[in-house]
């Protein structure tokens, strides 16, 4: 069965769409992730990185300047943290700055807040390495909650036996 003209002339148009769509995504996609932009790399060392991922974002002042472009385990106790940052950001944050780890809304991924530093340091140069400080864990907060409520339990009995003897 021969195709004709307008059927070919159909097809090649429908490919080309396609193709263009396709292209579109990739940059879309590639520039999200800052693959296609003006970038350079630093490092945060972790104890834990709680759930952190590829590709989870770094943000600066609630500000999102980069992603998470690997994770690598050195040791029980250090994890290095690889991230992508535009380098428009570098002259803003300081040698002193700490990386933490954070959560993006209440049970969104995990993200990397990089915490300005007092400001008397120089700036970061690609390669460096920041340090990190450590997060609240919720398994940190109920063993705290925990300790509380065993001091209240022992605080309300000691003052039932008080009310009782002054009665």
């Amino acid at each position: 069965m021969e195709k004709t003209a307008s059927e070919k002339i159909k097809l090649g148009l429908f490919v080309i769409a396609g193709l263009t769509l396709f292209i579109f995504a990739v940059y879309f996609i590639g520039n999200k992730q800052k693959i296609f932009g003006n970038t350079d790399h630093i490092t945060a060392v972790f104890r834990d990185v709680n759930g952190l991922q590829l590709g989870n974002n770094v943000r600066y002042a609630g500000i999102t300047i980069g992603t998470v472009r690997g994770i690598e385990m050195i040791n029980d106790t250090t994890i290095n943290v690889d991230m992508i940052i535009d380098k428009s950001i570098f002259p803003h944050i300081k040698k002193d700055a700490l990386a933490s780890i954070g959560s993006d809304g209440l049970v969104g991924s995990m993200v990397i807040n990089i915490l300005a530093g007092k400001g008397n340091q120089s700036q970061i140069v690609p390669g460096d390495i920041l340090q990190s400080s450590d997060r609240i864990r919720a398994d940190d907060l109920l063993n705290t909650l925990s300790v509380t409520n065993k001091n209240a339990t022992l605080l309300t009995a000691d003052l039932l036996k008080i009310t009782k003897e002054i009665t």
